[in-house]
């Protein structure tokens, strides 16, 4: 809720009676604070035939965390295959990648790096949103000398809102820290061609927060003490269903929270979303509690994703930037404040209780056996209170 200040008013404007004070609401709490970065965290491993587990990133003290970047780098040498990726490369380098709170609760994965990559391409929380399309990536295919070399970054979303520091978290007790851990992918399951000698990967963190508000502006005016909402977690986890090709009617496993985004993303039994994007349903259905709320084709749907995120027709590469991935179609209650996902008041977010019955129903194209992976994003707020995250409206 937002807090409130007072200050008397100009003499002779008040009304009912002599002393009188007038309420001033409090300006908001990124009006009273600064943004905080730190790069502490830095690794290197080659890359072998097993998955490595690095050093756990403990988050560094300060007023309110926001978020991280991952920025990973793979360095290869006196290469001379024709190096070549694989579909969900070199995002999936990262085999595993979750956040824990002060508890040791996961409020963030396990994803791997392409999931988080989806997420971060359809979650709204920046501008340029495709990882392939920010300046930093780099690619390098073929056989020459540093074939199988890439650069990328990945956001690691706690906040939500930059313009309210919504999500933040309080982060001010250094005996109870919260935890980055990541996990490095085997080198079979980044290409397709492996480079002549293995790379060489570095990852580094870069974090993101708020230093706690001293209450006031720099005009001395009453500034709201914590972020809106601040306590309401904010949750990312997959749940992964098996399905046969033909009709289905499947349930979604219970949960509670106020779902900004889903995520679906189906494949055949070789790990394919080439071929789930084929096998795709031709009609995609979703109840609420016996409700249809949702009937959608393919096409319509990637028509709706063109227009809020503008995905293009390109063929899906390491190299295409602002494509639709395969196989990926998106959900998401993230504009009842502007246009474009990510301008949200918080007022569209779905409501699902550990009692709401989430069907969904279709027919899956193709044969044998299916995985449809469902990444949801939800907020849980504080004192299980939507209006926490809408100041209170």
């Amino acid at each position: 809720m937002t807090a409130m200040a007072t200050e008397a008013p100009a003499k002779g404007s008040a009304k009912g009676g002599k002393g009188q004070q007038q309420v001033v609401a409090a300006r908001p709490f990124v009006t009273g604070t600064r943004t905080l970065e730190s790069e502490v965290y830095t690794q290197t491993a080659t890359q072998t035939t097993a998955t490595q587990a690095l050093n756990p990133y403990e988050f560094q003290v300060d007023g309110y965390l926001a978020g991280a970047i991952i920025r990973v780098t793979a360095t290869t040498a006196a290469n001379a295959a024709a190096t070549a990726f694989n579909a969900d490369g070199p995002f999936n380098v990262l085999q595993s990648i979750i956040v824990e709170d002060i508890g040791g609760k996961q409020i963030l994965g396990p994803l791997d790096g392409w999931k988080l990559y989806v997420l971060n391409r359809f979650g709204g929380f920046v501008y340029n949103s495709d990882a392939k399309a920010n300046g930093v990536y780099t690619v390098t295919t073929g056989a020459g000398a540093t074939g199988g070399s890439y650069r990328f970054t990945l956001r690691v979303p706690i906040q939500v809102r930059r313009r309210d520091a919504l999500g933040a978290l309080p982060n001010r007790n250094a005996s109870a820290t919260f935890k980055l851990k990541i996990t490095l992918n085997t080198i079979a399951s980044v290409y397709s061609v492996a480079p002549t000698n293995a790379a060489s990967i570095n990852v580094q963190i870069q974090q993101h927060g708020w230093a706690t508000s001293d209450n006031r502006d720099y005009k001395g005016n009453g500034v709201s003490p914590t972020p809106n909402g601040v306590g309401s977690l904010l949750y990312t986890d997959v749940e992964t269903i098996q399905l046969s090709a033909g009709a289905y009617n499947q349930r979604m496993a219970t949960f509670g929270g106020l779902l900004r985004v889903l995520i679906f993303e189906l494949r055949d039994n070789t790990g394919s979303r080439a071929v789930g994007e084929t096998d795709f349903p031709t009609l995609f259905e979703m109840e609420m509690d016996k409700v249809k709320v949702f009937s959608r084709s393919p096409i319509t749907w990637e028509h709706l994703m063109s227009e809020d995120w503008g995905t293009n027709a390109t063929a899906e590469s390491v190299t295409a930037t602002n494509v639709k991935p395969d196989g990926v179609y998106v959900l998401h209650w993230l504009d009842d404040f502007g246009l474009q996902p990510g301008a949200e008041n918080g007022f569209r977010y779905q409501p699902i209780t550990p009692s709401t019955a989430v069907q969904l129903i279709g027919t899956i194209g193709g044969a044998g056996a299916h995985t449809l992976a469902i990444t949801k994003n939800y907020f849980s707020p504080v004192n299980d209170d939507p209006r926490q995250l809408t100041g209170g409206r």
